[in-house]
């Protein structure tokens, strides 16, 4: 069922559908993909939610890309609205897989800023393989990380935030905790997402966590057997 306030996004203008990437496999040359001379700089949002933040910050930082993953096509016009309506057209967006999306269209080393902000927590025992910051998606977004790139994620569901420190600890040497104590509680943002406001008013603490790519290469990858998303 479709929510009564999205069902005007189920069509899309012209302008919006500027903002949004072709499905598919084939991986992505972020220069033609923005149609630049030289490349420039590119951040990823995966899951934008609603598009606040994606749209802001593209808005705050214009002589830089972005690029904006979120599995709900409904969504990924919501979020050209936005986008459009800040003024930022830097952003391209697609309606895909995460993890499939970072495996496959990503070139390495292409990408130096990562957003992962309130991903789905999947809070019951038996639905926690569902989880995207397993083990293989994140050895997969460290091959499309340059050297450099800055890992930022947070959740009010702690566990889950000191999950996916645990497993990126388990890819040695590959990143580096910006924070002593490898996470921060309650950090001021710029730009909080919609879910971030909504749990902070609900008395919900938030952890982050905000690592550096260093520039050790990746080890190899085990071949793709992701048949369906909850089969890792």
């Amino acid at each position: 069922m479709v929510a009564a306030g999205m069902r005007k996004f189920r069509r899309r203008s012209d302008a919006q559908a500027e903002l949004v990437g072709i499905p598919g496999d084939a991986v992505l040359d972020p220069t033609a993909l923005f149609g630049d001379e030289e490349p420039q700089p590119l951040r990823l949002e995966i899951g934008c939610g609603h598009g606040e933040f994606i749209s802001q910050m593209a808005a705050a930082h214009p002589a830089e890309r972005f690029i904006g993953v979120e599995h709900d096509p409904l969504r990924i016009t919501k979020i050209a609205h936005k986008c459009l309506g800040a003024g930022a057209t830097n952003v391209r967006l697609f309606a895909a897989d995460a993890h499939r999306f970072v495996r496959f269209r990503l070139p390495p080393g292409s990408v130096q800023r990562v957003y992962i902000l309130f991903p789905d927590p999947w809070p019951k025992a038996g639905h926690r393989r569902r989880r995207l910051l397993l083990r293989n998606f994140l050895l997969d977004l460290s091959h499309a990380a340059a050297p450099g790139c800055k890992l930022v994620i947070a959740s009010d569901t702690h566990e889950y935030a000191l999950q996916a420190a645990s497993n990126l600890s388990t890819l040695p040497g590959l990143w580096r905790s910006l924070y002593p104590a490898g996470y921060a509680v309650d950090v001021a943002v710029r730009y909080p997402t919609v879910f971030e406001r909504h749990k902070r008013a609900e008395g919900c603490s938030i952890l982050h966590i905000a690592l550096e790519r260093t520039e050790v290469p990746a080890p190899l990858r085990l071949p793709w057997l992701r048949a369906r998303p909850d089969s890792y």
